[in-house]
């Protein structure tokens, strides 16, 4: 198994309908937009860009900035699922949730998608090593914000698709706290210049893996 960054030339990882989202890059979704009648718009008028555009845009500013926009988790030759993360400030939907906005020195988490919802495992291995990834690139806080409280039966989902929330358990359990609620959102913050750097989570699966192949 293992954990690939995901940037501009592996966004072919992603599913398509992920390639294409841009739910977090604005604060209106492109479809909602009103949309020019025939005739109205001068010749002189760039066309809208497409959520495609959008998106690829987007993950060149935060690759530019930060060297990634996210991990993907892989075993051979599948794609297990990934998550998504960038700065705050590259964010326009950060800024219009409620517990919003995050702070600006912040990188947020916006997304994960597992194609097996439950396999909590997967998900905490994608968050580890993003964690440790972003420290090392001296990233000061990473934020996410997560529904409280969750059903009983969602207890081995990271993140709840249909309301573009994490789970806070998950995230407590990896060390976030919450700054802020609104409702039933809550706004979580993991300050990553308190981490203990340990031995990257890859190589200890790695050295297990080794260990567990050797003839008894």
């Amino acid at each position: 198994m293992r954990v690939i960054d995901l940037t501009p030339a592996t966004r072919g990882l992603l599913a398509p309908a992920c390639a294409h989202c841009v739910w977090w890059q604005t604060a209106d979704p492109p479809t909602a937009r009103t949309p020019r009648h025939r005739g109205s718009a001068r010749a002189s008028d760039p066309p809208l860009p497409s959520p495609l555009e959008i998106k690829q845009e987007w993950e060149r500013a935060v690759s530019l900035r930060g060297g990634l926009f996210g991990k993907a988790l892989t075993e051979d030759e599948s794609v297990l699922g990934w998550m998504h993360a960038a700065p705050a400030p590259l964010l326009a939907r950060a800024h219009t949730l409620p517990a919003g906005p995050p702070t600006a020195d912040a990188w947020l988490l916006t997304c994960a998608y597992l194609y097996d919802e439950e396999y909590l495992g997967g998900f905490q291995r994608l968050l580890v090593e993003l964690m440790g990834d972003l420290k090392t690139r001296n990233v000061d806080a990473l934020e996410a914000f997560a529904l409280c409280p969750t059903r009983l039966e969602d207890r081995f989902r990271g993140y709840l698709r249909e309301r573009n929330l994490f789970n806070h358990e998950t995230l407590e359990g990896a060390g976030f706290r919450p700054v802020k609620l609104a409702g039933d959102v809550v706004r979580y913050r993991l300050d990553l210049a308190a981490l203990v750097a340990v031995p990257r989570h890859a190589r200890l699966l790695e050295a297990w893996d080794t260990i567990a192949a050797q003839p008894i």
